[in-house]
């Protein structure tokens, strides 16, 4: 469910022009992107506002004039479509979101893939528990910037948490123990000998 606001918004407005084949102009929209901006239109993003947006705003301004284009950030409130605006930013967290979602889908997919096979290995755990921190750093981020409170946030919380019990319950059986291993120390193997 959307989060209800009461009263103007205020929104941080970034227009800017690049130079005709600029080389910067896909890191422009990746880093744009990668702040949680939404595009009403094109050359323009929006944020809604806050200091770490108008953070992010400043510093793509500076590269964007380094790179011999120019830009403003501007500070507004929506006369019309702030309705859209919350809506194409709340879409935006919903599928960052549902990435998140399907990656621990995918992990607790390919636990019981390697479980069927009777494949416990140390490395397949190792790479399911990347990815899985990989998911919770994603998850901490899109949080940090779902200022209107998308849709599934909680859902993406809950399946991170199941998937983190999926794993535990994996590497007793990688491990072969009902211990979970400590991260950072190996566990003892028994020699080959033995």
């Amino acid at each position: 469910m959307t989060a209800v606001r009461r009263g103007p918004m205020t929104w941080l407005v970034l227009a800017c022009q690049l130079p005709p084949r600029s080389p910067l102009t896909a890191t422009i929209r990746r880093r744009l992107t990668a702040a949680g901006a939404v595009y009403p239109a094109n050359a323009v993003a929006v944020l809604p506002a806050s200091a770490a947006g108008d953070r992010a705003f400043r510093c793509l301004l500076n590269s964007i004039r380094e790179a011999g284009g120019s830009a403003q950030v501007l500070r507004a409130e929506a006369i019309e479509g702030e309705r859209d605006l919350a809506a194409a930013f709340n879409a935006a967290r919903e599928r960052e979101y549902d990435q998140i979602i399907a990656g621990c889908g995918d992990i607790a997919a390919g636990i019981q893939e390697h479980t069927a096979a009777g494949h416990f290995r140390v490395a397949d755990l190792e790479e399911m528990d990347e990815e899985l921190k990989r998911l919770s750093f994603t998850l901490d981020t899109v949080r940090s910037r779902d200022a209107l409170g998308a849709a599934n946030a909680e859902a993406a919380a809950s399946s991170l948490a199941r998937c983190r019990v999926v794993l535990e319950e994996f590497s007793r059986r990688v491990y072969g123990t009902d211990a979970v291993p400590l991260p950072g120390i190996s566990p003892r193997r028994p020699s080959r000998g033995a």
